[in-house]
């Protein structure tokens, strides 16, 4: 399709910021394909892949940190942030419990 007015030009210019605003979370279709993908996830045994690259991602969401963001990402970008912290700590605190199921009971 080419573009011959400004009005076609305003459209698809509205049609490409559009698609970067991320989906509202209160978004019934959006939540529904959240659960579904979720439930995927689960059922095929993904979990603890999308676990280990959560925990293992906070130096690159650190550098995305220092770099220039859109005012309308930044509270996206605090929640990712807040999901890969909570990831990492809990991811953290098993390999603790780990740690202590497996030492020998006289040494501690």
């Amino acid at each position: 399709m080419s573009l011959h007015t400004a009005n076609d030009i305003s459209r698809s210019a509205q049609r490409n910021w559009d698609n970067l605003i991320p989906a509202e979370p209160n978004d019934e279709a959006y939540q529904f394909a959240c659960d579904h993908v979720a439930a995927e996830l689960e059922s095929e045994s993904e979990t603890a892949a999308l676990v280990a690259t959560l925990s293992q991602s906070r130096a690159v969401l650190v550098h995305m940190m220092s770099q220039e963001i859109p005012s309308y990402l930044r509270p996206h970008l605090r929640e990712l942030a807040d999901l890969i912290r909570d990831m990492r700590d809990r991811v953290d605190s098993q390999m603790a419990v780990f740690g202590r199921d497996s030492e020998p009971e006289g040494e501690v």
